[in-house]
């Protein structure tokens, strides 16, 4: 179980992830990516192309930090 100060800075996030979300989760499979190319096949590309995937990640992190 994290500490309740852990909770705090998760919960303390979430006005940034409601505004930049979907923008860190690009950067991210961007970065993620670029290091490992091995993994492209796992996602699917098309939802990679239209931004599906990284709008779901960000939705989850979202609802994660918003409900801890």
């Amino acid at each position: 179980m994290a500490s309740p100060q852990t909770l705090a800075v998760v919960k303390q996030t979430v006005p940034v992830l409601e505004t930049y979300g979907t923008q860190i989760t690009t950067v991210f499979y961007q970065n993620m990516f670029a290091e490992h190319p091995e993994l492209l096949n796992i996602f699917n590309e098309t939802n990679q192309k239209l931004g599906r995937q990284q709008s779901a990640l960000a939705t989850t992190v979202l609802a994660a930090a918003k409900h801890l």
